[in-house]
């Protein structure tokens, strides 16, 4: 029990975030992502992991691994990956209307993909791979990728948060009583810092993803919600 607790001096140490109804991934190089986890094959990893709202549990079967990952403390597991490919993540704690949702893949690579994705190559690799495509389309990837699902629906019906369909060009009420043309700036503010606007009748939960967004993703995202009639 003590060796499967504890992790090897050389281990890599990835910092996570479980919140309703996403994970977000903090490596030693400084990037983060949303919902996919990047390790390089038979090098051991070190997951630090805390919660930002309730409980939550990262588990990936293919890896026989699970931990609680609890609000107020800091929890911890460690593995190596021995067979690269791509794996599912799963949240096995009940966290909510979208808990079904709260989903992630874990991408196992060699070193030589590896190390061009920490340098930002990965366009040269099938994963993350980056091809021509519409700004609308991008946000359609990014709304997938990034859990927006979970709290915003398309086709109008209600949901954790104000649906997009039709959102962009309307005036929201905020719960201060004022109320917000839906632009541009609006939306983008809203993704950022969501908690500066809070539409009326709806909960202050969606997580900030300042600095986990690139601009030319936000303007995606916005791009795609402008389409959405």
């Amino acid at each position: 029990y003590k060796e499967m607790r504890t992790p090897p001096g050389e281990a890599v140490e990835v910092s996570v975030t479980a919140k309703q109804w996403l994970w977000v991934f903090k490596y030693p190089n400084g990037k983060s992502t949303i919902n996919e986890l990047y390790i390089e094959h038979n090098r051991p990893v070190k997951m630090v992991m805390r919660a930002d709202d309730v409980l939550h549990s990262f588990f990936v079967p293919a890896f026989r691994v699970k931990q609680d990952v609890v609000p107020g403390m800091y929890t911890q597991l460690w593995f190596k990956p021995t067979k690269a490919g791509t794996y599912d993540l799963f949240c096995t704690e009940y966290c909510g209307k979208d808990h079904s949702n709260m989903l992630a893949k874990v991408y196992v690579m060699s070193p030589e993909a590896f190390s061009r994705w920490e340098r930002g190559d990965e366009e040269e690799e099938g994963v993350g791979a980056v091809v021509a495509e519409s700004p609308e389309e991008l946000g359609q990837k990014l709304y997938d990728k990034n859990g927006c699902a979970a709290c915003h629906t398309l086709d109008g019906s209600v949901s954790v948060g104000p649906t997009f369909k039709g959102l962009f060009g309307k005036n929201e009420k905020l719960q201060d009583g004022s109320s917000v043309l839906v632009d541009e700036n609006y939306l983008r503010e809203s993704i950022l810092l969501p908690q500066e606007q809070i539409v009326a009748g709806f909960a202050p939960v969606m997580p900030a993803f300042k600095g986990l967004l690139k601009d030319e993703e936000v303007d995606a995202i916005i791009a795609y919600i402008k389409t959405l009639k």
